[in-house]
C-alpha cells in the first residue's frame, strides 16, 4: 500500500525510534497497520501490544488524548527494555478490511497479530498485551484465541458483556445520550480517518445496530467476552476501577470465570472514564505493572507472585488492603429495608435500617419526569440514622423495589437508583448506581447470585398500570467504608438524562407523565442488599499504594454530587 498521509505527531522521547505502519497479514489476507516504538539500541526485545479502532498515532503525549491514548505512553516503557506495538483493528486508520465492532473476525485477528509480531526481527518471542477500555477488551478476546507467543495480559477497565456493561447498561436502558451515541460517532470518524486506504471498507453502522438489537441476543453474544473467558490460559492481571459506570461490573464478574493464573487490583473510582489519565499517568501503578511484565516476559523474579492475589482500594477509608479472593469469603450479604419516617419530613422521605418493615407502613409516591427547573433533587430518597460504627461494603450490591406506576403507557417506565453517603455536614456524595427498565424485569434465578440478579433481557413484557411488581436492580459493585457518624443514602427516580427510555418496539417516547409508588411493608419488603465485610486481621502489609493521592485529586476523582 503506497498511500501516505502527512500525519502530525509529537516528537519522539529520547532513546525511542518509531517504525510507522508495519503491516501484519491476517489469515484472510487483510493487512493491519501497526506502529512500533522501539529502543534506539538494536536487538530483540519483549513486546507490549495494544489493539483498537482508535487513532494509534495519538499515543505520544498520553494521557491527554482520551480514548486514543488508552494503550500506554511508549516513552515510559521503552527505557525499561520493551517494545510497544499499537495496532489499528481492521477497517480503521491505515488498516484494510471492514470494522464490525468486536465481531468474530476482529477477535481472530488478535491471534494473527500476536503471531505475526512474534516473527518480526525485533521481537524476542515474548509478547504481553496492554491498555484500558477497548484495549482491555481486545486483550481478553485475543487471549481466548490462545496464540502461543502471548505470555500475559493486563486489561484495565475492560467489561466482558457488551449488552449489560455498555450499550444497555445493566438494566435494559440505552446508554445513548450519556455515552454510546457519542462514542459510536467518534469511532466511525476513526474508521474513515485519515482518508481512503486500499482494501479498507466503510464501517458498520453501530448506532443502527444498537437500536435494532434492543434485546440481548446473538448480535451481543458474538461480541461479548464472557462466553469464551474460560478458554484463557495465559496469566492475567486485571485492573478494575471501583464503581466505574462502564466496566467495573463485568470485569469483576469475569475474574471469577477465568481459571488461569490471575491477580486483581480494584482501584479508585473512575467516574469520568478517564482511563488513560488514571492508569498511565501514575508512576505507582506503572511500576506495579512493570513488575508483572518483568516476571512473565523477562523471567525476573520481582516478588509480585508472592503477594496476595487481590488488592482493593477503599475510598471511604482511604486505604489499600490485600485479600485472598474476590468476592470476599467473609462477605455477609445483608438486607437494609426501606421504611416510612414517622416524622414525615419533606425530604428525604424515608428511612433505611435492618429491621423488617411493619404491616401498616404507608407507600411513597412521586411524579415523573421530575421538574429539573429547580435543580436536580431526586423525587424520592431514604437514609439511615448516623452510623454508630463504621460499615465496610466491598462487593456486589442490588436493590429489590416493590413498585407500581399509573400512566397511560408503561412502555418507557424505568427505575434509576443511586447509593451514596451523607456526611455529618449534610452533603450527599453519590457512590454507585443501577437501573432497570420495568418491561425487562424478568430474572433467571439459576444464573443469579446474591447482589447480582441475572436478567436475560430476551423479551420485554410491559407492566400493567397500577399493579405492584418486584424489581431487582443491580448496581455497579461498591468498595467503600461508611464512617461512624455518616449515613447511607438511597435515591430513586424514573428518569435520567444519561439514558434513553424507549426503544424501537415501544410506541411512545419516554419519559412519560406518571405517578410512581414504592411500597415497603410486611408484604412488600423493599430493600438494599449490601455486601457487609466484617473486620479481619491484615494478611500482608501494602508497602506501596497503587495510585498516588496527588494523581487521584488532579484528575477529579471526587465522588459525584449529582442528584
Amino acid at each position: 500500500m503506497d498511500r501516505v498521509y502527512p500525519i502530525t505527531r509529537l516528537p519522539l522521547p529520547p532513546g525511542v525510534r518509531l517504525l510507522e505502519n508495519v503491516y501484519i497479514t491476517m489469515r484472510d489476507g487483510v493487512r493491519l497497520a501497526v506502529d512500533v516504538y522501539l529502543p534506539e539500541a538494536p536487538g530483540k526485545y519483549p513486546v507490549l501490544l495494544g489493539s483498537s479502532p482508535y487513532r494509534k498515532e495519538a499515543q505520544l503525549g498520553s494521557p491527554v488524548k482520551g480514548y486514543h491514548s488508552e494503550v500506554c505512553d511508549p516513552g515510559v516503557y521503552i527505557p525499561r527494555g520493551y517494545i510497544v506495538c499499537v495496532a489499528s483493528t481492521r477497517g480503521t486508520g491505515m488498516s484494510q478490511g471492514q470494522y464490525n465492532y468486536y465481531d468474530i473476525e476482529e477477535q481472530k485477528d488478535g491471534y494473527d497479530l500476536v503471531e505475526g509480531i512474534a516473527r518480526q526481527p525485533w521481537c524476542d518471542g515474548n509478547i504481553g498485551m496492554i491498555g484500558g477500555s477497548y484495549y482491555g477488551k481486545s486483550q481478553y478476546y485475543t487471549a481466548a484465541q490462545r496464540p502461543p507467543h502471548l505470555k500475559c495480559i493486563v486489561p484495565f477497565g475492560a467489561s466482558i458483556d457488551i449488552y449489560r456493561d455498555l450499550v444497555y447498561h445493566t438494566g435494559g436502558c440505552f446508554f445513548g445520550p450519556g455515552f454510546m451515541d457519542r462514542w459510536a460517532s467518534e469511532v466511525n470518524s476513526d474508521c474513515l480517518w485519515p482518508g481512503p486506504v486500499e482494501g479498507k471498507l466503510p464501517p458498520m453502522n453501530m448506532s443502527l445496530a444498537y437500536h435494532e438489537n434492543f434485546l440481548d441476543g446473538p448480535w451481543y453474544w458474538e461480541r461479548s467476552l464472557y462466553p469464551t473467558l474460560n478458554r484463557i490460559q495465559c496469566p492475567v492481571l486485571h485492573i478494575a476501577s471501583a464503581s466505574s459506570w462502564l466496566n467495573c461490573r463485568g470485569q469483576l464478574l469475569g475474574y471469577s470465570m477465568i481459571k488461569s493464573t490471575q491477580k486483581l487490583v480494584i482501584g479508585p473510582p473512575n467516574y469520568n472514564a478517564s482511563y488513560s489519565r488514571l492508569f498511565w499517568g501514575d508512576k505507582y501503578i506503572t511500576e506495579y505493572v512493570l513488575r508483572w511484565y518483568d516476571y512473565w516476559l523477562k523471567g525476573i523474579d520481582t516478588g509480585i507472585m508472592q503477594e496476595p492475589p487481590v488488592l482493593i482500594y477503599d475510598r471511604g477509608a482511604d486505604e489499600w488492603r490485600y485479600e485472598n479472593e474476590y468476592p470476599l469469603a467473609r462477605m455477609k450479604m445483608t438486607k437494609f429495608f426501606l421504611h416510612s419516617n414517622p416524622d414525615k419530613p419533606d425530604f428525604p422521605q424515608g428511612l433505611i435500617n435492618t429491621d423488617l418493615p411493619g404491616m401498616s407502613e404507608s407507600p411513597d409516591t412521586f411524579a415523573s419526569p421530575r421538574d429539573r427547573s429547580a435543580g436536580d433533587k431526586p423525587p424520592l430518597a431514604y437514609v439511615t440514622a448516623p452510623l454508630v460504627n463504621e460499615l465496610k461494603l466491598h462487593g456486589p450490591i442490588s436493590a429489590t423495589l416493590y413498585g407500581s406506576t399509573l400512566t397511560e403507557n408503561t412502555a418507557p417506565i424505568a427505575w434509576f437508583v443511586k447509593v451514596g453517603e451523607v456526611r455529618p455536614d449534610g452533603k450527599v456524595s453519590l457512590i454507585t448506581k443501577g437501573c432497570l427498565k420495568a418491561s425487562h424485569r424478568k430474572v433467571d434465578e439459576s444464573k443469579s447470585k446474591p447482589g447480582q440478579p441475572w436478567h436475560p433481557f430476551d423479551e420485554q413484557v410491559y407492566i400493567e398500570a397500577g399493579q405492584v411488581y418486584d424489581f431487582q436492580i443491580e448496581f455497579q459493585p461498591l468498595f467503600h467504608t461508611f464512617k461512624a457518624g455518616y449515613r447511607i443514602w438511597l435515591q430513586i427516580a424514573c428518569d435520567d438524562p444519561e439514558f434513553r427510555l424507549n426503544n424501537i418496539q415501544d410506541r411512545v417516547m419516554g419519559p412519560v407523565p406518571a405517578r410512581n409508588t414504592i411500597y415497603h411493608d410486611q408484604f412488600h419488603p423493599s430493600h438494599l442488599l449490601l455486601p457487609v465485610i466484617p473486620e479481619a486481621p491484615i494478611i500482608a502489609p501494602v508497602k506501596q499504594p497503587m495510585w498516588s493521592k496527588e494523581n487521584m485529586e488532579n484528575i477529579g476523582l471526587s465522588r459525584s454530587t449529582m442528584m
